[in-house]
This record gives C-alpha cells, sequence and structure tokens, in this order.
C-alpha cells in the first residue's frame, strides 16, 4: 500500500530544474536500453469545460392535474393512478420546483420512491401510530413504523407523527439540503454527494436506505410519464392550457457567435473527467469567455429556463423544424445569464443567455443539446444536426455511440511499451534515489501526453510497507499543493491522467490505482473501483490519507 505522501510532491521551482534536466537524461537512458519507450506522437486535449452526463431535463411547473393517468411501469404492469394520487404527484412537484438544484432530475427520482414506496397515497400506520389514523390519509399501511408518501419512520428521525402525515412535509424531507427540515440527517437527495451522476433508481435508494433498492427503477417510465401529463407547457400569460402549435423556423443558427468558440467535447460516450465514471455526453461542448452571448439556434418557444441539477443555468426551446417538432437545450449558464423565461417567443439568433460555468462544469463553457421530438425526448448529435442545417461543418463522432451512460475515453492515445528489462534500477528524476525502469517508462510516458503534472517518487519511508522505497510507486499532483484537495479544473485532469493509466495498465505495467478515496488493481478489476480504507496506515477520510489531493500509482515487480 501506498505510504505517508505529504512531502513526495512538493517541490522547489529549482528543483522543478532538476526533474526536467533529469527526465531528459532519463530519456537518453531510455535510447540504450529501448528506443521505442519515448517515441510518442501523442498530445493531449485537456478539455477545460465539461458538461455533465446529461439526464433529460424539463419544466417543473405543475400546468394541470388531470383526473385519472394510466400508467406501464419498466417491467410492463399497467395501471391507473387516480386524482388523489395525481394530487400528491403535483405536491411533490411543485415543492422540487421550488428548491434550488433539484430541477427535474430531483422530482422524478422523488416520484419513483413515493410511487415505489406507497403508490402515490398518504399512508397512516394505526398499528404502529394510533393516532396516524386522525390525520388525513388514503389508507392504512403496515410497514414497520413507516407513514406517508415516501414510507418515513419517526424512529429514524424522519419527524414527527403529525409531520409525517402532511405530504408536503415529507416532500420537503424527501429533497432535503441546507433548507430541509432534517439537514444534516437522516439525508434527503441533496445532501447525497454526487445523485445527479447516479442512476435515478441508485439516487432514491440512497435517500430511502431500502431492503429492496432495484425496485425504483421500475418506476422510472411512470415518473417521466407523470411529469410529461402535469407539466405540460403553459402559454406565457400564465394560464394552464398547453400552448399553441409553433410556426416553422424561417432557419438555424450556430448557438455562440463566429469566432468567440472552440469545440472542447463531443456528444458520445467518455470517462467523465469530474466524477471519473463512464458515461454518455449528450450534448457538444463550446469553450468560450464568460459572458459570451448565447444564441436562440432556431425560431421557438422558451419550455424551460431555470437551474436544474447538474445542467446548472438551463434554457430549452421548442421549435417546428422540416414540420416537426425540435428542442435545443443551452446549459451551465450562471443565474444572471438567463436571459430570457418559460413561455416567450424567441427568434434564430436572439441573445437568450451568457456563458458561464455552473451545475457540474469545470470552466466557462456552452453545453448544447439537440433533442427531436421536444423538451423531454432524447438527445442526439449536435454537431450532425447542425451541419445538415446549414449552421456548421463540424467534424462528427465516428464509430457506435450507443447509448445511455456508456463507456468513453480519454484524448491521450495509448502509451509505447517497454522495451529492456523492467526491474532495471535507474535514478528517479524526482529524487536522488532509483525507481525501476518500469516505473522511469510509466513516467516518461505520461508526463509526455500529460505535462502538467507533478511527480514524487522514491522516498526512504523507513518502517512502513510503502512500495515508494522499492522504486515501484509515484504520487502525482495536478497543480495543487498535498494536503490541499485539487480545484475542479485539477480535479478533471487527474481523472483523465487516473483513467487514462487504468485503461494503458497492462502496458504501463500498473499494479494499483489510488485517487479520491478510492482503490482500483488489475488483480481485482473485476470489481472496479472500491473504497480505499487507508491499508492500515492512512485515515482514508483524511485529504491525503484518502489521496483526495494526489494520485498514487504502484507498478508491478517481475516479469
Amino acid at each position: 500500500m501506498c505510504c505517508d505522501c505529504r512531502s513526495s510532491t512538493t517541490r522547489s521551482d529549482s528543483r522543478g530544474l532538476v526533474v526536467v534536466t533529469k527526465l531528459l537524461i532519463l530519456g537518453l537512458a531510455f535510447v540504450l536500453f529501448g528506443p521505442a519507450s519515448i517515441l510518442l506522437a501523442i498530445g493531449v486535449l485537456m478539455n477545460p469545460a465539461v458538461a455533465n452526463c446529461a439526464v433529460p431535463g424539463g419544466s417543473v411547473t405543475v400546468a394541470n392535474v388531470p383526473d385519472a393517468l394510466t400508467v406501464t411501469t419498466a417491467d410492463g404492469t399497467t395501471f391507473t393512478l387516480n386524482k388523489t394520487q395525481l394530487t400528491h404527484a403535483a405536491t411533490i412537484i411543485t415543492i422540487g420546483g421550488g428548491i434550488e438544484g433539484v430541477g427535474r432530475p430531483g422530482v422524478k427520482i422523488a416520484l419513483m420512491a413515493a410511487l415505489t414506496e406507497s403508490t402515490l397515497r398518504m399512508l397512516a400506520n394505526t398499528s404502529a401510530y394510533p393516532e396516524s389514523g386522525s390525520y388525513p390519509n388514503d389508507g392504512n399501511g403496515g410497514d414497520h413504523d413507516s407513514l406517508g408518501l415516501f414510507q418515513m419512520r419517526p424512529q429514524s428521525g424522519w419527524g414527527t407523527v403529525a409531520e409525517l402525515m402532511d405530504p408536503q412535509y415529507q416532500a420537503k424531507a424527501f429533497f432535503g439540503g441546507a433548507g430541509g427540515p432534517n439537514f444534516p440527517s437522516p439525508r434527503g437527495l441533496l445532501d447525497i454527494p454526487g445523485w445527479q451522476q447516479m442512476d435515478p433508481g441508485e439516487a432514491a435508494q440512497a435517500v430511502e436506505v431500502s431492503a429492496f433498492p432495484d425496485r425504483y427503477q421500475n418506476y422510472a417510465p411512470v415518473a417521466d410519464a407523470i411529469l410529461d401529463a402535469l407539466t405540460t407547457v403553459a402559454r406565457a400569460n400564465g394560464g394552464g392550457s398547453a400552448a399553441p402549435a409553433l410556426a416553422e423556423s424561417s432557419r438555424v443558427v450556430f448557438p455562440l457567435p463566429e469566432g468567440t468558440w472552440v469545440k472542447t467535447d463531443d456528444f458520445g460516450p467518455r470517462v467523465h473527467p469530474i466524477t471519473g465514471e463512464q458515461t454518455f455526453h449528450t450534448g457538444l461542448d463550446l469553450g468560450a469567455p464568460g459572458g459570451t452571448p448565447i444564441l436562440a439556434a432556431a425560431d421557438g418557444r422558451v419550455t424551460v429556463a431555470e437551474f436544474s441539477g447538474g445542467y446548472g443555468g438551463l434554457i430549452m426551446i421548442e421549435h417546428t423544424i422540416d414540420g416537426k417538432t425540435i428542442a435545443t437545450a443551452y446549459a451551465h449558464m450562471w443565474q444572471s445569464g438567463i436571459l430570457v423565461q418559460a413561455g416567450d417567443r424567441v427568434t434564430a439568433g436572439q441573445h437568450i443567455g451568457d456563458v458561464g460555468s455552473s451545475g457540474m462544469s469545470t470552466g466557462d463553457h456552452l453545453h448544447f443539446e439537440v433533442r427531436p421530438g421536444g423538451t423531454n425526448a432524447e438527445a442526439v448529435d449536435p454537431a450532425g444536426w447542425l451541419n445538415a442545417h446549414g449552421a456548421a461543418n463540424l467534424p462528427e463522432p465516428t464509430g457506435d455511440i450507443g447509448g445511455g451512460c456508456t463507456s468513453g475515453a480519454t484524448n491521450a492515445g495509448a502509451p509505447m511499451p517497454l522495451d529492456g528489462d523492467p526491474n532495471l534500477m535507474v535514478g528517479d528524476a524526482t529524487s536522488d534515489g532509483q525507481i525501476t525502469a518500469r516505473l522511469a517508462h510509466l513516467m516518461v510516458q505520461t508526463k509526455t501526453a500529460f505535462p502538467d503534472t507533478a511527480w514524487g517518487c522514491y522516498s526512504p519511508r523507513p518502517g512502513t510497507r510503502s512500495e515508494h522505497p522499492l522504486g515501484r510507486a509515484c504520487d502525482i499532483t495536478f497543480g495543487n499543493r498535498i494536503g490541499t484537495r485539487p480545484t475542479p479544473a485539477q480535479l478533471e485532469a487527474g481523472w483523465r491522467v487516473t483513467n487514462w493509466m487504468k485503461t494503458n495498465a497492462d502496458l504501463l505495467g500498473v499494479e494499483y490505482l489510488i485517487w479520491q478515496g478510492k482503490i482500483w488493481s488489475v488483480a481485482r478489476d473485476s470489481e472496479g473501483w472500491r473504497p480505499y480504507d487507508g491499508g492500515g496506515m492512512h485515515d482514508p477520510n483524511d485529504v491525503t490519507g484518502g489521496h483526495y489531493d494526489h494520485l498514487h500509482v504502484t507498478v508491478k515487480a517481475g516479469a
């Protein structure tokens, strides 16, 4: 296991010159026992602007509550929700819509939870709490001491019987957050780190902590159907009826002014640079200075203008193009950068917002999506759509891009293999010690592909079980100091390097990696990233002990 790394990557400026010199000497040394090991025609396109693995957004303002709605679960079961159940759904939507950071994705998760737990019924529990029957309810439940829409338990600290028999209170408790009634415990949705990147069913389970976690996903299509039925886009004058059909758009334009942007990420599968998870990027990222005007891609009507989870500031517009409904989405504006409101009519090229970096973003950029079918439809490749309508001439992703959140890749290419004896001890460019040729090869290859990294390798560390004294381990930082958590941009860079090493573990001879409180090893690859327990030497909750401030890599010994 990796030992104490607090000082291993802290170097002075003068030390940096020595490191560079040693790397050059090391490169020459590699020529002697393997020229191919330093022939790299590889660069890295570091993405300064990252959008989330996007989830369908949409308005979370209730337009009307129908008398009944027939729905079908993922396993094919069809049933009908009545007016009372749909009224409870409307309460959840309204409460969620009024809490910053929830948006449509969070409301969907709440609906899935309430559907699973109570089928959207306010259930009393007279066997556990006889007084619960005296409050307005939709029937009597009997699951331990659980109550209400989300089957929350007074004994678990969710609230009193009187509070939990109030549907509005239960909705607020489920969403949680700093303004929730139970902050910080029990945890609501907003208190779950990274909930925006979780599967919706997994996020619901994280709040409910149920003994049957897989059942929530079964109600995902039902939650979508409820949102579609109850949140029909309202007229701009505030009426509850559906908006009239849109006139055909006169043209399609690029969403940013010419000469202001650079493409920083494509539509398709990738490794998410912030979370390190394998995801599917549902938009096109265009890096641009903060405040750059965002332009409506076509004539249309605004359906969403709000903060919405990982999207941050989000605008969605529906258009009629070639006789079909198309929605476009524009994400990551700051609150002050949202210049339109839901219901507004806009024209192609109209200034609707300003580029920002809110939500799951690490730099100023526009995340742009295209959804044939409307606001709640699935996204398609925006580059292809813009090209087809004469608004751009962008390269389009090639190969099978699949669907959903699937695997992706970083922008750095594969390293060259090591020639020669991997266990030969050579000088360490970061210290006065020695490291194995395999580790030196890994460092040269990585530094060439990712030059903005700082390294510390050999270290004596007497009395420990570390691979650093053996010359088989390095610690890497990404612009931050040891003891300081990386900024979002540095975290992004760290995940790029980490996942590149993981992808190329065989060529590089990687044995294991530790990063962001998790460990991955070749020997247990089937288990993926596992929680790091400190290896008996570190406090995994500490910034350095948990490896939140640096990446540790150990290479294997032997052939």
